[in-house]
């Protein structure tokens, strides 16, 4: 069973880079399996101007790492990892 993701407002996606066949099938895993709107997701490419309390998803080769940003501080984020995603 997939977990559907607790969000609200906006789910960021940090493609760090990636191919863009990568990222639509993370796009696609999270929007069918996972509950998230088309619309609710914004594609970054650094982890910069997310709010606290945002999910953010990190696109790696072989899995999505799911995690809630706790604090933002002089362009550092603190997000802890809910958990992971394979691809």
């Amino acid at each position: 069973m997939n977990p559907k993701i607790e969000y609200s407002g906006q789910v960021y996606l940090y493609s760090s880079g990636m191919p863009s066949e990568l990222i639509d099938h993370a796009k696609s895993k999270l929007i069918e399996e996972h509950g998230i709107l088309a619309d609710d997701i914004v594609l970054i490419e650094v982890p910069e101007g997310v709010p606290e309390g945002a999910i953010m998803v990190t696109i790696w080769p072989h899995y999505l790492s799911v995690s809630k940003v706790k604090k933002v501080r002089d362009g550092s984020i603190y997000a802890p990892q809910l958990f992971n995603i394979d691809l």
